[in-house]
Order: C-alpha cells, then structure tokens, then sequence
C-alpha cells in the first residue's frame, strides 16, 4: 500500500483511536503527558481536548481506561509485583494505583488477583 493510501486510511479512524495508541506507546515507555502526545499529533493541549471533546471524550478517560485494560491483565502475571505494575501504568505509587483500580473494580488490586486464583 502506498504512503498516500496510509495516510488517508488513517486519518478516517476516529481521532480518538490515534491519541489512544500515542498514549499506550507513551505508557509503554513511562508516564503520558497531555503536552507530549498533543506534540506528537502537531498541535495544542488545547486542540487536542477540542478534538476529543467532539467526540464526547477526554484525554483523562481515555488514560484511564487504557491503564484499567493493562492492570487487569498484568494481574493475570503473577510474575509481576503490585508495585511493579503501578509503576508500568505510570502510577507515582502504588496507593494511587490501589484507589484507582478500586473505582474501577470495586476491589483491591490483591482482593481481585486472589479471586482470580
């Protein structure tokens, strides 16, 4: 497929989708700002929340969301230590991760792997 044909097939996916994977790749490699993924889409914060907003959306939603999918999974990983996974979701500790998948899941990230056993 050409380069042209790329291009437009991706600027018909829902802007959303494109700031979804820049924020998977930026949590891949650590934290996720706003600033940066705004960057690499070329323009303003500002912009970028317009954008999402038209789509009944928010950058924060769409972080969260992402962060609750990979927890759920990494907790499949026993392999992995709490701490371990807050910090792979970008959290600064593992009590902001413990009272976020507590809003999600109703359960502690060790209440919901044991359950999972």
């Amino acid at each position: 497929m050409q380069s042209d044909q790329m291009e437009s097939i991706a600027t018909k996916a829902p802007f959303s989708a494109r700031v979804t994977s820049l924020i998977a790749g930026h949590l891949e490699r650590g934290r996720v700002g706003v600033e940066a993924v705004a960057a690499q889409l070329h323009m303003s914060r500002h912009t970028l929340h317009k954008r999402l907003k038209q789509e009944n959306l928010t950058f924060a939603a769409l972080l969260e969301e992402i962060r609750r999918e990979r927890a759920l999974a990494y907790l499949n990983d026993r392999s992995k230590s709490l701490v371990e996974i807050a910090e792979q979701l970008g959290f600064s500790e593992l009590s902001a991760f413990s009272r976020a998948f507590k809003r999600w899941m109703g359960k502690s990230p060790g209440a919901y792997r044991s359950m999972a056993a």
